[in-house]
């Protein structure tokens, strides 16, 4: 927790990181992540659509939004969406934002009927409600799923199961030992979907929280949720393995450790920035070129990073000739590379030859130029 002077400080360098001309991007990621975030929503509101590149925060809602074919899976998702709420507010207040929440979903979709809604969106979107309030929800929520969430929200859920199994590959250039127990227990990665499709808005109990894990998830590349679950793992291997290699009591375990409500949240994401730096996701593939040929929209973020205008990356992956709305197949190759020891070494470096570049991030080719290593090395 930052002092009271600390925060004022930190404080004072998000605004005159706002006021500079033009904004200062990198020095708003690296503040992001460092310590204790964006510290609070006022400062959110005005941060988070620089995170999110948007620059028309007054996007008009798309008309008869309610008679998209979603409309009732939403409003019975929203409905039960009360205890996302502060307990302390009145039911009246309540009920409007579960209206504007109930617009604002189908508003993405009528949007961009290329996405698909999904249980767990919702909590997302509650979220940048709290926070944004129903105008400048829209914008941001719009170019987060189009971008951040766009794997989730295909018909099929191939490519969320392509984005879980990038969990074990971490895990185990830390922990093979907890690797081989989660194996043998048969258990598989399935324990961490809510956290990963929610953003962990439905599993982290206190909202301030959760807040502060979105100034970090939107500073980073969008793979990073998957980091942060690794080293929620990591962090309770001990109680994990201290009993029997049961699939039931296995996945029990995993399943609350994200529940704390004494998450060390700073630590973990410290060490999640950490693991990102040293493992970036294409040493979690054989190749470089394996990570390119994938189909998921998340392995364009280097493209988009490096063209005008942010390019959506489905004009990305049709580019490649690898767009699908219904993937069949899963495509990555989660393996481990064998990277050797001076894989840390030379990605610190590259780090530093980019300096100030800002991007979503650069998926390892031959030069593995990580672009978000400067914000991240920034904070360790």
């Amino acid at each position: 927790m930052l002092s009271r002077s600390k925060r004022k400080l930190k404080a004072a360098h998000i605004v005159e990181a706002l006021q500079s001309e033009p904004v200062d991007i990198h020095s708003l990621r690296k503040l992001s992540i460092s310590p204790g975030g964006l510290l609070s929503r006022k400062l959110r509101r005005q941060v988070w659509p620089h995170l999110l590149d948007v620059t028309d925060t007054h996007l008009k809602c798309p008309k008869n939004v309610r008679m998209h074919p979603e409309c009732r899976q939403v409003q019975l998702d929203v409905n039960r969406s009360g205890g996302r709420f502060p307990s302390t507010m009145p039911k009246e207040e309540v009920d409007i934002l579960q209206e504007q929440l109930t617009d604002l979903i189908l508003s993405v979709l009528c949007t961009h009927s290329e996405l698909n809604y999904y249980q767990g969106y919702h909590d997302i979107c509650v979220t940048f409600l709290l926070v944004c309030g129903k105008q400048l929800s829209f914008p941001l929520v719009e170019r987060l799923s189009t971008y951040h969430l766009r794997d989730f929200m295909v018909r099929s859920m191939d490519s969320t199961a392509d984005i879980l199994n990038y969990l074990i590959p971490i895990l185990e250039k830390s922990n093979p030992e907890l690797v081989k127990y989660i194996e043998k227990s048969e258990v598989g990665t399935l324990f961490a979907l809510s956290w990963l499709i929610t953003w962990y808005s439905y599993v982290v109990p206190k909202q301030e929280d959760i807040e502060r894990l979105y100034d970090f998830f939107l500073s980073c590349h969008p793979l990073m949720p998957v980091y942060f679950a690794a080293q929620i793992v990591l962090d309770n291997a001990d109680n994990i393995m201290d009993g029997e290699c049961e699939m039931a009591r296995v996945y029990q375990v995993l399943l609350q450790t994200a529940r704390k409500t004494d998450l060390p949240l700073e630590t973990l994401i410290s060490k999640a920035a950490d693991f990102y730096i040293q493992f970036p996701p294409s040493s979690l593939s054989v190749t470089a070129i394996d990570y390119y040929k994938d189909g998921l929209a998340m392995s364009t973020f280097c493209d988009y990073a490096l063209v005008a205008q942010h390019e959506l990356p489905d004009a990305v992956l049709r580019r490649r000739g690898l767009y699908s709305s219904d993937r069949t197949e899963s495509s990555v190759n989660t393996r481990p590379s064998n990277a050797d020891s001076t894989h840390w070494s030379a990605a610190k470096t590259a780090a530093v030859a980019v300096g100030g570049a800002v991007g979503a991030a650069a998926i390892a080719g031959a030069v593995n130029l990580l672009e978000w290593a400067p914000h991240l090395l920034g904070y360790l």
